[in-house]
Order: C-alpha cells, then sequence, then structure tokens
C-alpha cells in the first residue's frame, strides 16, 4: 500500500516540479532538492530509486524540447568521465556515507557561486570534463545530484545558454539510462515505489513545461546569474539535509 503521508506527497510535489524545472530552464542546476525533500519523510535510498524513472521521463521530454540545438560532441566529452562516476557510485551503493558526500558537493557549489576567481582557475584546468563529468556521475548515482558538477563545467567554458540546455539534456539522459543498471543490481525498486511514480507523472510534466517557457524569457546574462544563484541554492540544500 502506497503512503497517506500529506506531507511525503506535498514535498514530493513541490521537489519533482522544480527538479522539472531546473532541468529544462537551468540545466539541472537546483536539481538537487528533490531527494533532500524527500529525505525528510522516507530513506535517502528510496527517494532516489522514487525519483530515477521520473528523471528518465523528464530527459526524454527535454530532448524532444531541444532536439533542434542538441550536438552530440558533449556526449564524447562528458560521457566517459561519466561512466567511470556512475561505476563507483553502484560500487559504492549503500557504503559511502551520503551525508559526507552532500558536505563536499554542498561545500563546493558555494564556494563556486560566491568566489568569482575560481571560475577562472578551473576554466584552465587540462581535463575539465573528465573531472566535472566523472563528480556528476558519482553524485548523480548516489544523490541524484549530477546537476552542479555539469553546471560547472558549462559556467568555466562559457557556453551560450541554448546549447548549455540542450546539452545538457542529452547528457542526463543517457547517463540516467545507464543507472539503471546499478539501480538493478542493487534492488532499488518495488511494486509501491512505481506506483508512486505513475502517480507523480503530471508533476514532472508540468515542471518540465514551465522550466521551458520560463528560460525563452530571460536573457544569457541572466540565465548564468540565475545559474550561479541555484548553484548556491543547491549548496544550501544538500547542506540543510544533513542538519
Amino acid at each position: 500500500m502506497i503512503t497517506t503521508d500529506p506531507v511525503f506527497w506535498l514535498l514530493a510535489i513541490i521537489g519533482i516540479i522544480f527538479t522539472g524545472i531546473s532541468k529544462s530552464g537551468f540545466a539541472g542546476g537546483a536539481g538537487v532538492v528533490a531527494v533532500p525533500l524527500l529525505a525528510l519523510t522516507i530513506p535517502v535510498s528510496q527517494a532516489a530509486a522514487l525519483m530515477l524513472p521520473l528523471l528518465l521521463l523528464m530527459d526524454a521530454k527535454a530532448i524532444y524540447l531541444y532536439r533542434k540545438n542538441i550536438e552530440l560532441s558533449v556526449l564524447k566529452q562528458l560521457l566517459p568521465a561519466a561512466l567511470i562516476g556512475i561505476t563507483i557510485g553502484g560500487l559504492l551503493m549503500g557504503t559511502l556515507s551520503e551525508n559526507l558526500l552532500r558536505w563536499i558537493l554542498g561545500t563546493f557549489c558555494i564556494l563556486f557561486a560566491l568566489w568569482q576567481p575560481l571560475i577562472r582557475w578551473l576554466k584552465k584546468l587540462p581535463a575539465a570534463a573528465w573531472l566535472w563529468g566523472s563528480l556528476s556521475g558519482l553524485t548523480s548515482t548516489l544523490l541524484h545530484a549530477g546537476g552542479p558538477p555539469i553546471s560547472i563545467y558549462f559556467l568555466t567554458q562559457k557556453t551560450e545558454k541554448i546549447k548549455w540546455l540542450a546539452g545538457a539534456s542529452i547528457f542526463f539522459a543517457a547517463m540516467n539510462f545507464i543507472k539503471l543498471i546499478p539501480y538493478s543490481f542493487n534492488g532499488q525498486w518495488n511494486n509501491k515505489l512505481l506506483l508512486m511514480d505513475l502517480i507523480l507523472i503530471p508533476f514532472a510534466i508540468l515542471g518540465i513545461q514551465l522550466g521551458f517557457k520560463i528560460q525563452r524569457l530571460i536573457s544569457e546574462e541572466q540565465f548564468i546569474n540565475i545559474s550561479k544563484t541555484l548553484l548556491f541554492l543547491s549548496g544550501i540544500a544538500l547542506l540543510y539535509s544533513n542538519m
């Protein structure tokens, strides 16, 4: 029997709509909020398992919306590194301290959002795609928090808005599809979670549509500033979820 806890459903709806807005409007930069919100009422592992089918649905919708601007070169740059991160995350699933991972990622998001010289330094890294791609794969597998590392990567590369959004849509779709393997091997799903996913599908679609409309109303500069703000808020959410 699925939960009837109204707090769970309220947090789930808010987290999923916000994730959809972030995914199609800001390339997932603040999509980390769903799992921390859900983890207030259910275990983190269940929250992550609940979100993955919904993320795949949102990825498919985002790819359709940005299909004319997708460049597969993004996958060549980032996906091999993400595979390493996903593999490590799959092996560590259930053993690595999720609290430690949140602290590290959350702290880095806040530092990056507030410290401009850090952007210039990171831009010079010769293996930026490997660093942020693998970190995204790791944090995405364990926490569905792969958005901030990729936002950092696109920010350091000064990628224009539409290419950023299109590139992120195909990257996250590929990565989330691959994540089905470790989640299946670790027995993360059950009929109860899948039924809850069916109920939450309309809110996932609503979030994606809202995000797509919002990004069309803002300029490149506003997009960058909002993305940095969302990185900061993502860091706060990650740290707060540990308290």
